[in-house]
């Protein structure tokens, strides 16, 4: 599945381009979208992230897109960095990827609550 335009991802759900582009702008880390205007076009990991987004905007986190720099003390956790951000965090992994993912490019998601916010791995691809 490779890239697929923004206006094309509208049509399929039934909503219109404008609102499109703003939760495709809020939801979707950076370099998934390339283009301007109406000429949009979303990679295959985005477009999984996007079709989620319509149908439960709000319960969609941000994703963010960063290398993992090492372990933590707790090997549930891997800080990453990334440049939105501005710094590195610690994220939660899964078993099976632990000690896996150092110096690896990785998509991940912000879960912001009343205590602050945590950060998880999530699979390319959605």
């Amino acid at each position: 599945m490779p890239k697929k335009k923004l206006v094309k991802i509208a049509e399929e759900q039934e909503v219109e381009f404008e609102e499109a582009m703003r939760i495709a702008l809020e939801k979707l880390p950076k370099g998934s979208l390339t283009g301007k205007g109406r000429n949009t076009w979303v990679t295959e990991e985005g477009t999984g992230i996007l079709e989620d987004s319509f149908m439960i905007e709000e319960i969609i986190p941000k994703h963010y897109s960063g290398i993992v720099l090492y372990e933590c003390p707790n090997p549930k956790f891997n800080y990453v960095h990334n440049k939105e951000i501005g710094k590195k965090v610690p994220m939660l992994i899964p078993r099976k990827w632990q000690g896996k993912l150092i110096g690896k490019q990785v998509t991940f998601e912000a879960i912001e609550d009343d205590k602050g916010t945590t950060y998880r791995y999530v699979r390319k691809g959605g």
